[in-house]
C-alpha cells in the first residue's frame, strides 16, 4: 500500500475547520496541503461537531489520505459514521466517502484508499455493507465505485447516485 490512514483527532479537525493550517500542521506528522476549499472545512467542521458531541464516532470518522514516500496529505476519507449511519438508513451498512485534492488525481488513490477503509472495517467490526454516492456528473468519482465493484442501486438522494457493494 502506498498510502497511511490516520485517524484525524479533535483538536485537527478543529484546527482544519477554523481554516488555521498553520496550527494544523504542528497536530500531524505529514505534510498538508497548502490551501483548503471551503467545501473541505465544512465537511471538518461538520465532522469536528459529532465527535464533541460522541466521541465513540472517532473510528469511523475522517482520516487523512496520506502518501508514503513524502509524506503528503493527498485528501482525506471517512465513514458517515458506524455502520447503520447511511443515507439509505441500512441498519448493517457502512457509507463511506473521500475526496482527493485536484493535484493529487488520477493516481488511483481513492481507489486505495477505499479499499483500505473497507477492508479495516470488514476485519475489525464485521462490515460487509458499503454505501457510497456521489452526482452523475463526476466521472472521477463514478470510475472509482466502478473499480471497487460498487453496484448502483437506481436510489437517489439530495441529487446523489447511490452505490452498493456486498462482501
Amino acid at each position: 500500500m502506498r498510502l497511511d490512514l490516520p485517524l484525524m483527532p479533535l483538536a485537527l479537525l478543529d484546527a482544519l475547520g477554523a481554516d488555521d493550517l498553520e496550527r494544523a500542521g504542528t497536530l500531524v506528522p505529514y505534510r498538508l496541503p497548502a490551501v483548503l476549499a471551503a467545501a473541505d472545512l465544512g465537511i471538518f467542521q461538520l465532522r469536528q461537531a459529532q465527535l464533541a458531541l460522541d466521541s465513540a464516532r472517532l473510528p469511523w470518522s475522517m482520516r487523512a489520505i496520506v502518501r508514503r514516500d513524502d509524506p503528503q496529505m493527498v485528501g482525506y476519507i471517512n465513514f458517515h459514521g458506524p455502520p447503520g449511519v447511511n443515507d439509505i438508513a441500512a441498519p448493517e451498512a457502512a457509507e463511506l466517502g473521500w475526496t482527493v485534492f485536484p493535484t493529487e488525481r488520477r493516481r488511483g488513490y481513492a481507489t486505495e484508499a477505499a479499499r483500505g477503509l473497507m477492508t479495516w472495517a470488514t476485519a475489525a467490526h464485521g462490515v460487509r455493507r458499503f454505501i457510497s454516492s456521489t452526482t452523475p456528473d463526476n466521472a472521477a468519482s463514478l470510475r472509482v465505485h466502478e473499480k471497487l465493484g460498487f453496484t448502483a442501486t437506481g436510489e437517489i438522494v439530495e441529487g446523489e447516485l447511490i452505490f452498493e457493494l456486498r462482501r
